[in-house]
Formats: C-alpha cells, sequence, structure tokens
C-alpha cells in the first residue's frame, strides 16, 4: 500500500521538492541580503535606540518582499490541500478506480489511512520546511519591527503552518469524498481554507486568553503612530494606539483626566486639516488618555499552541468524518 500510494503521489512530490528548492534559494538570499544590512546599519545601535529614520528605512526596503514572503508561506498549505488533497480520494472515485482498489486484499479504511498519513506528512513537513527557512530569512526584520503579533507574522511562524498545512490537505481530502469532482474539491478546499484565514485571527485570535487592561496617555510620542483620527461631538478615536512590546486588541475613545468627557470645542481646533504635525501636537497638549485592551508579547506562545491545537482538533474532526464516510460510499 506504501508503494502504491508512492507511485501516485511521486509527480506531485517531484514538484513540490523542486519548487521548495527554488523557493529554498530565494529566502537564504534574501536572508544573507537582510542580515548584511541589518549588520552595517543597525546592529550598533539597537540597543540604545537607532536614529528613526535608519530603522525607518529598514523597514521601508524590505516591508513589501516580507509581506508577500508571509502571504505566499500562508497561501501554501490551502494551495497543498488544492492540489493534493482533493484529488487523493475525489480523483479516484471520478475515475471509477476505486471500486478496484478497495476490492483488494487491503480494507478501504486502510487504504485511507495510509493515504491521510503520507500524503498528509508530506504536506505537513513542505510546510514546516518553509516556515522554518522564512523565520530564519526574515529575522532581522522581525527584530527591528517587534510586532510578532502581526496577522501576516503570526500566521507565518512558529508552529501554526503546519497545522494550517494539516487541516488543508485533510479538508481537501474530505472535500474530495464528500464532492466526488477533483475540480469542485478544489474550488471548496480553496473557499473554506481562505474563509478560516480570515475567521480566525479577527474574531478568535484575540480571545484566546483574557486581554489585560492598560490606561494610555495620548501624548506626542503615541500620537505619531496614530493611523486615523475621527472627532464625533466630544467622542474622538483613535487608531494605531500601541504598546511597547504588546498587541493593543482594542482601544476606547478619548477621555479627559480622571475619566471625563474631552471638550469637543478644543478637540475641534486642534484639528487643522494639512497640518498633521500641528494637530498631533494640540491633541498632546490635551491630557487624553485611552482604555487599550492588549496582549502581552509574553503570551506569544501560549496563542501559537491554542491556534495549532485548535487546528488540530479541526483535522482530527474531518479526519474522522473521512473515515465514517468511506464506508458507505459505493
Amino acid at each position: 500500500m506504501i508503494w502504491v500510494t508512492w507511485r501516485q503521489f511521486r509527480t506531485q512530490a517531484v514538484v513540490g521538492a523542486v519548487a521548495l528548492g527554488a523557493v529554498a534559494i530565494f529566502l537564504l538570499l534574501l536572508g544573507l541580503r537582510m542580515r548584511a544590512d541589518y549588520d552595517a546599519n543597525l546592529a550598533g545601535c539597537m540597543a540604545q535606540g537607532c536614529a528613526p529614520g535608519v530603522v525607518a528605512g529598514f523597514e521601508d526596503t524590505y516591508a513589501t518582499t516580507v509581506m508577500v514572503v508571509d502571504l505566499g508561506l500562508i497561501a501554501v498549505p490551502g494551495l497543498l490541500g488544492a492540489f493534493w488533497g482533493a484529488p487523493l480520494i475525489g480523483g479516484e472515485l471520478a475515475a471509477g478506480t476505486h471500486r478496484l482498489a478497495w476490492q483488494q486484499s487491503v480494507t478501504r479504511t486502510r487504504w485511507l489511512a495510509v493515504k491521510l498519513l503520507l500524503v498528509g506528512l508530506a504536506a505537513t513537513a513542505v510546510t514546516g520546511l518553509l516556515a522554518l527557512l522564512t523565520a530564519w530569512a526574515v529575522s532581522s526584520y522581525d527584530t527591528v519591527r517587534a510586532d510578532r503579533f502581526a496577522a501576516l507574522a503570526f500566521g507565518a511562524r512558529g508552529t501554526v503552518p503546519m497545522a494550517y498545512a494539516a487541516f488543508a490537505f485533510v479538508l481537501g481530502a474530505t472535500s474530495g469524498l464528500l464532492l466526488r469532482r477533483p475540480v469542485a474539491a478544489l474550488g471548496a478546499t480553496l473557499a473554506v481554507f481562505t474563509a478560516c484565514q480570515f475567521a480566525v485571527p479577527t474574531a478568535l485570535r484575540p480571545h484566546y486568553i483574557a486581554p489585560r487592561t492598560a490606561d494610555i496617555r495620548l501624548d506626542a510620542a503615541t500620537l505619531s503612530h496614530a493611523d486615523g483620527i475621527v472627532l464625533n461631538g466630544s467622542a474622538l478615536t483613535i487608531g494605531g494606539v500601541a504598546l511597547p512590546d504588546a498587541w493593543v486588541v482594542s482601544a476606547g475613545p478619548a477621555a479627559a483626566a480622571a475619566g471625563r468627557e474631552p471638550d469637543g470645542d478644543a478637540l475641534a481646533a486642534c484639528l487643522t486639516p494639512g497640518q498633521h504635525a500641528r494637530t498631533m501636537e494640540c491633541l498632546a497638549e490635551q491630557n487624553l488618555h485611552v482604555t487599550a485592551h492588549y496582549q502581552p508579547s509574553s503570551r506569544y506562545w501560549p496563542f501559537q499552541l491554542i491556534e495549532t491545537g485548535l487546528y488540530a482538533a479541526m483535522t482530527a474532526a474531518l479526519a474522522a468524518l473521512c473515515f465514517a464516510r468511506i464506508r458507505r460510499t459505493l
């Protein structure tokens, strides 16, 4: 059974190995270039604090490349699920070869177990190797950015990429078994996996552990990172409120000292169109505060393990559905 599985899977394995080698070369060159740039310009001043222009220049140089790499790594599990998982059973059912395969000495349960285990491990291993290479290549950027909870970075580092791969592969196999058409299963796999990749980070991840609460003063340093200001009467909402070494999940509207409502007229006078620096300086003088809910960086690995466990549970549930369904499939 192992030999038969290899014979059926070898073309996909060769294509995957070639693609992995090409990506590994790219990541190796990217990592060497990024590390050389970091050592030359930032390594000596990171502990004491580098000039803002130097740090911003480094981030601007590599931000787009790192974003594309992270997006690619997050997409890999879905592609493996679609092109490796969907045809695994769906291809047999569409071609009718399951009638012959399941009449041999190997039971259909064992047939499914070997296929899911061998090809699933291959998909997980490929994704794991890519995650390790990516983490090494962009480690300098991650050090400078210091935002491990960022949606793309979190999904492309640690243990979660392998959990994504296992889930996407078994999702593809289950789709093929239920839909009996590889093309339809491919589309369903990509759609469901993409939906999970949007739903989990936004709806579930912030609540794995109850967030902590902090009172943040809107001084000049905090306001310099603001990415949006909305004033509705005396209700001032500041976007992009940040805490050092933490993930701010949400932040309430600004309040004056002792929790009083801010002076709407004074705030309106601060909002000078076309003069961002003057607006920030004026707001900093109002002694405003916001209540923020945040996750400290010390929870990064607990969050990684929780999300890995979540996807592992979904993978196990799909595998159980496969084994239950295949016994009744003709």
